[in-house]
């Protein structure tokens, strides 16, 4: 039961890691086009960022949809389930 919190925990560190590499891409690709100012580093945010939305979106989309079941569920061992579940599918 411990570890469900540590699992969150790590989906949210990968998400946080893969969209600081899409930001820095976005800023190495404006810098080697020798743009420098403020307003390229907030695009270049933007881009970075924009590139993944509908992974992450649908990544989540996935997990939820794979443990409402088992939170709505009432069968055999429902209560251990919807343990396991609800950190997952309420954060």
């Amino acid at each position: 039961m411990a570890t469900l919190p540590f699992a969150l925990a790590g989906v949210s560190a990968e998400f946080g890691v893969i969209i600081l590499l899409y930001l820095e891409h976005a800023w190495e690709v404006r810098l080697a086009a020798g743009k420098s100012s403020e307003a390229d580093l907030v695009d270049a945010i933007r881009e970075g960022a924009v590139l993944r939305v509908r992974p992450n979106a649908m990544t989540v989309a996935v997990i939820v949809a794979g443990l409402v079941p088992a939170m709505i569920g009432s069968g055999t061992r429902s209560a251990i389930t919807q343990r396991i579940a609800a950190p997952m599918v309420g954060g």
